[in-house]
């Protein structure tokens, strides 16, 4: 396994970790979980409840692309593989900034 492959993986886990502590922060900010007239959007509370289980993410992600590095061919090439770890990375970090930004709505009437 290459070393860039062991990098990308620890940058997944660290957006997973950041991401997690960073809704946190933004929920408990804002009243959770004993706040009034908001309602909590349900990818935030998603998230903000097992969002930890995105950690298995990277781990797989690392073992098919080391996989595919010794193999021919593993489900996809290593290149493959890269662009999946990619494409994790940003929607993992898109995933986690959206719940921070947007992590409650206010009801129309106050009921």
């Amino acid at each position: 396994m290459s070393r860039q492959t062991t990098v990308l993986g620890l940058i997944q886990l660290l957006l997973v970790v950041l991401g997690f502590f960073g809704l946190g922060i933004v929920m408990k900010i804002n009243g959770y979980p004993d706040s009034l007239g908001i309602r909590w959007t349900s990818l935030a509370l998603f998230l903000r409840l097992h969002g930890l289980f995105f950690l298995l993410i990277p781990v797989l992600w690392v073992v098919c692309a080391g996989l595919s590095a010794t193999q021919e061919k593993f489900i996809l090439s290593y290149v493959g593989w890269w662009a999946v770890g990619i494409t994790n990375s940003l929607l993992l970090a898109l995933l986690f900034i959206y719940a921070m930004v947007f992590p409650y709505t206010r009801p129309l009437l106050g009921i």
